[in-house]
Formats: C-alpha cells, structure tokens, sequence
C-alpha cells in the first residue's frame, strides 16, 4: 500500500498556550481516516523552540507539508526554510503583519491590522472614544500594544478611565486584568484575539465584568479546520502532488482566495474579525464533529461571482449557507469575463442592479472593492441617435443615486481620447468613478467574505439533480443528496440543465440560450484610455493596467456563435483575432497594427427578456440567478441583495 503521507503539524501542545495546540489535536484526531500521518511538533509557542522544530522537520526530509506554526514570532523564523525545502507551510493562526513577503505559504488567518481597527471601532460602538492600553509585559503583548497606541495616539492618562485593550497571552492578559481589578478599576476589559480561548474566562474570574474579546470572524477552530480540510481535500484529488505543485493544488481547495504572497485576501480588513461579549467564551463547547454537510438554510449553487456574492449577503445575515461548486476547472463565465464595472446600462432592469451594485461596492466599500482588484480608469458608454434619449433619463437616475456621471457630445470625447474614433456617435456617458475589476479576485472576495460569515463549502463535484424534500429541497452530487430549506441557482451555463423548463420567463416564451463571447488582448503602447461599451457597433474593451497582460488593452467583439457547448479558454485562433481587431479599429484605429498579447474565450446563458432574478414556481423551492449574457459581474453585489431578499421571503413563509 505504500508509505502514508506524512505532515508535520506544529504548535503549543504543552506550556501556558497548551490551549491553542487543542485546536490542532482536535483537527488531527478528526482525521486520522484521511490517509495522512499527522506528526505533531510541540514548540510551546516559543520562537526559538519552532526555529529548532522547523530545523529538525527540513532535515527529516520525509514530510509533505507544514500546518502550524501557531506563533507569528517562530512562523517568522522558519517560513523561509521550508520554502527552500519545497515545503508549503499552511498557517491557520499566526497573525503578525508582514510575515510573508514570498509565495511558499498560505495565511488563512488575518492579521493584526485590522484586529486593531476592529477592536477600536468596537470599543467607540460601546462609548469609549479613548481606550487605555495595557500589555502583559511579553513581547507578543507590547507589539500589539503598541499597534493600538499608533492608532489612538490620545489614549493613555488623562481622561475618564471607563475602559482599557489588554494585550497579551490569554494567561498573561487574565493576571494583567485581575491586578488592574485588584487596583480599583472598574470600567470595561476589551481582550486581544489570544484570549479568545474556551479556558479563557476561567483564568480571568469573577472580576470580568463586561468584557470584550476580539476573535477571527467565526472563532480560531474554524480556520484550524478549514486549513486541515483544503490539504486533505488536495492530497486526496492529487496525491502524488508535492513543493509548487501541491501549493497551486491547495489554493484551488481552500475555499477562500489569497494574493500572490499567500495572505487572505481579506488579510488586513477589520470585517475579518469580530467583538464578541466574552459570555460567548464558554469553556465547555465540544469541538465540531468531522463532515462539512450540514443541514442548512439555502444551499447556492455555482461559486462563480454571482453565486458568492448570493451566499455572502445570506451568510452575512446570519442564514446557514452551503455552498456548492463544480470544482475549480469546470467551465465559468467568470473566468472568462472582461470585468467591466460602470453603473449605466441602457437596459432598466439591468441599470437598477448596476447602481445598485455602485452604492453596495464599486463605489461604496473601497476595502472590498481593492480585494476585487478594481481600477478606476472612468468609463465612456458611446451613443447613437437612437441611444440618447435612454441615456438622458440613465443620467438622471444615476445622479439621484449620487453617481458622478455626465453627458459629453462627440467633440469632447475626441478633445479628451484623440486615440478613440468616435465622428459617427452623438454622445457619450462619462462615469469618472467606472473602469474595471478582476472577475476572478471578485468572486474570490465574496467567497471568502461568505466562509468568514459562516458559509460551509461542500466538497467539488457536479450537482446532478434537484429534487423536492419535505424540507424545501434536496441537492444531488456524487455520493449523497443535501437538503436544504431552499436551493439557489447561479451556476451559469449549468442553469438551464438543471432547471429544464423551469428556466423559462413566461409561459410560451423561448428558453435560454448558449453564447460565445470573446476577446483579445492587444498592445495599446503609452496610450491612456477609458473603458468603452459602444452602443452603435456592439465592441468593448478596455485598459490593462497591471497583472497578466499588462499595458494592453482587452477588446471584444460579438460573436453570433448560439447554442454552444459551455466552454471557455485562454486561446484564439488567428481567424477570430483578425475577427476582433477588422472590428474594433473602426473604433480605435491604432488597433489595425497593434501587437496582440493573447485572448479568451467564454461562453453566455443569454436570455432577450435580461437577467432572471427570483423564485421559481413549482418544487423543489428555488431561487434563480442566471441570464445576464455579458453583465452579471458589475451587477453581481446588487443582484446578490435581490436573491437574498426573495431567499428571506421564501424562508420566512415556510416557518
């Protein structure tokens, strides 16, 4: 049978943070079926204990990965000697800002920044503007203390002392806060994310009050797990798969996204923590029992951009989310879509979910929009005769919505953009605030924005059926059916297979249909241009600022390739090219020679009525989100709001 494959899993399984290596106990032991040796390390949560255990682990030489370290200080001294040793190391825990600057690494944790800030912003929610600091006198407790001086830099003597941050080991901090009580003070704790510990409140007495304790959104035990689950999930799909190979592997099952060094893509947010009383502590809850399949509220399917968001907004509702995906390498629009983001669309039903969607993210969270990849490069939406009376009444309903946007005539656009051809349109609507975001980021944000809220990722697989239960709906993938109170579809393509005739608008009216879409990706020199939508010949593009393909400029022509199989990819045929540029340079004339940089290709579910957002009738009980041919990304967080809300209606009508 071979030998099994052996992980080094490191932490403090004795000491004063013993605590804390009883999360990684649990995982292991919930996982000794997995065909995996788990081989604990004990640091004691030292830094120059792990420097020596992560030594020893190198020149072992037998181990596949690395889960652990727990402490940020000997995570730092080791991360680089295993990236040599090709050995990825998942981190669960380890919060320190900075600590990696390679990839090599996967952070499933945030870190302290936005611990900071979230603990701040709680404690001016509960009336105390200026905190007092206090640390324990280790290090770990200083550097944090010191993070909160820089950012309440009037802290400190001097004002009513009604509440005070302690920061430091979960020990440390309870013997900080009993000698504080002991002193006389009798104002509110507010305890760092160390002290988020079942034990915690046990240390800390009778004298707690009404304490605070910031913790990882959805408690420490879940990202312990969710690590756990994404190596079992890729050693099982790849077990051969060892250095590089293994960490690509483990980025496709981990669920949430990270950037190219290996941090979560919400790393530095405050909404990646959260203040709970410390009544919520409880010393005696069990640890979770193995399975990731539990009975839920809704069950999304498809974890493209419209599907995470969908789940976001109900996890962040506090309904139990499952969410389902085809896997990682199963046809989406998403990864094929240009990502273009402006709230004007001459469809009314599509302009409410784009402004919409403006007032919710592109241009309302700039946190999240960043995560997205967003570039604001403006954008211009070009306008026949025929278009501008459409566009007038656009404009108004965007200004009302306190949209920055204006008309501009043909002229103006050739002043501004002399490398855009524009003598045969009327006019323009300029969005300065519009441009462009990456499809693949986004639905990455939303997806882990959902995990950090509660959502549970099923395993990858096809959902081959829906069914009716009693308790609403029941799911079909490999191996088991999943109920739920209802199902959402999102999946794209896969829609209108699994709902049939359902899929239809109205009774007699025609089903969706397939369509490619496709794009290139040209060299646009030193030219700065908007993105484009143009009305009057169908073509769009836009700038390229950065990452793959970079100072290019993505151009799309429609293609009137119908009832296609659901394809995509990252090639196109010299034919198609010629296709797109014969075009788009009547457009931008400069195109007829420019260098191509690659293209893409994709494919629609496309529908003349516009998207189909909303209950379904008949069973199982099902909400619907499919059919935008070409806008679901910039409407996705609007089109997310509306799904919840009739999710909400349909649960709420069962009670």
């Amino acid at each position: 049978m071979g030998e099994p494959t052996r992980v080094a899993v490191v932490g403090p399984f004795s000491g004063p943070r013993a605590s804390w290596g009883r999360l990684l106990t649990d995982a292991m032991t919930s996982r000794l079926d997995s065909g995996i040796s788990w081989e604990p390390h004990d640091d004691r949560g030292d830094a120059g204990t792990a420097a020596k255990v992560g030594d020893a682990i190198v020149a072992d030489g037998g181990f596949t990965a690395v889960v652990g370290h727990f402490n940020s200080m000997g995570a730092a001294r080791v991360v680089d000697r295993y990236r040599a040793a090709g050995l990825p190391l998942l981190l669960p825990l380890a919060t320190a800002p900075g600590l990696l600057t390679e990839p090599g690494a996967l952070r499933w944790c945030a870190h302290d920044t936005g611990q900071v800030e979230a603990l701040v912003q709680a404690a001016r929610r509960l009336g105390h503007r200026a905190p007092h600091i206090a640390d324990d006198g280790s290090t770990y407790g200083r550097r944090l203390a010191d993070r909160f001086r820089d950012l309440l830099p009037c802290s400190g003597p001097g004002g009513p002392l009604d509440a005070v941050i302690v920061c430091g080991t979960h020990a440390g901090a309870a013997a900080t806060a009993r000698r504080l009580r002991a002193e006389g003070f009798g104002g509110r704790f507010l305890f760092t994310d160390d002290c988020a510990v079942h034990d915690f409140p046990d240390l800390l007495g009778a004298g707690a009050g009404e304490a605070h304790v910031v913790r990882l959104r959805g408690g420490a035990r879940r990202h312990v797990e969710a690590a756990f689950d994404c190596l079992v999930d890729a050693l099982t799909a790849n077990p051969g798969s060892r250095g590089d190979e293994l960490l690509t592997a483990l980025r496709k099952h981990a669920g949430i996204g990270f950037d190219a060094r290996g941090d979560a893509v919400d790393a530095g947010a405050p909404s990646a923590w959260e203040v709970v009383p410390l009544t919520k502590m409880s010393s005696h809850t069990p640890p979770p029992a193995r399975g990731r399949v539990p009975g839920a509220d809704v069950i999304v399917v498809g974890d493209g951009v419209v599907g995470c968001a969908i789940a976001a907004e109900l996890a962040a509702s506090g309904r139990s989310v499952a969410l389902a995906s085809l896997g990682p390498d199963a046809p989406a629009a998403t990864a094929q879509s240009g990502g273009l983001v402006r709230a004007y669309e001459p469809q009314p039903v599509l302009r409410s979910l784009a402004i919409r969607s403006h007032q919710l993210l592109w241009g309302a969270d700039p946190e999240l929009a960043a995560s997205c990849g967003f570039r604001r490069t403006g954008s211009l939406v070009l306008l026949g005769p025929d278009d501008l009376p459409e566009a007038e009444r656009g404009l108004t309903q965007l200004r009302a919505a306190g949209i920055v946007a204006d008309l501009l005539p043909a002229e103006e656009v050739s002043s501004r953009w002399p490398d855009l051809a524009v003598e045969d349109i009327v006019a323009a609507l300029w969005e300065p605030d519009g441009g462009y975001a990456s499809p693949q980021a986004t639905a990455a944000a939303f997806r882990t924005r959902a995990l950090r809220s509660g959502a549970t990722s099923l395993p990858y697989g096809p959902v081959h059926a829906l069914l009716p239960h009693r308790r609403g709906a029941g799911v079909v993938m490999d191996g088991a059916t999943l109920t739920a109170g209802c199902v959402v579809v999102a999946a794209g393509t896969g829609s209108a297979a699994l709902l049939g005739d359902r899929l239809r608008f109205r009774p007699g009216t025609s089903a969706p249909r397939t369509r490619h879409i496709r794009y290139a990706f040209f060299d646009r020199g030193d030219r700065e241009l908007p993105a484009v939508n143009d009305l009057t010949t169908g073509v769009w593009g836009r700038p390229q600022v950065d990452g793959e393909a970079a100072g290019g400029h993505l151009t799309g022509r429609p293609v009137e390739e119908w009832d296609v199989s659901p394809t995509g990819g990252d090639a196109l045929a010299e034919e198609q090219i010629a296709y797109i540029r014969e075009g788009a340079a009547h457009r931008w004339p400069w195109l007829a020679h420019a260098p191509v940089m690659g293209g893409r290709f994709g494919t629609d579910l496309y529908h003349p009525d516009g998207p189909f957002i909303g209950l379904l009738p008949g069973e199982p009980r099902t909400v619907v989100a499919a059919c935008w041919s070409g806008s679901g990304f910039k409407t996705a967080p609007g089109a997310a709001a509306e799904a919840a809300a009739a999710v909400n209606h349909l649960l709420e009508a069962r009670r």
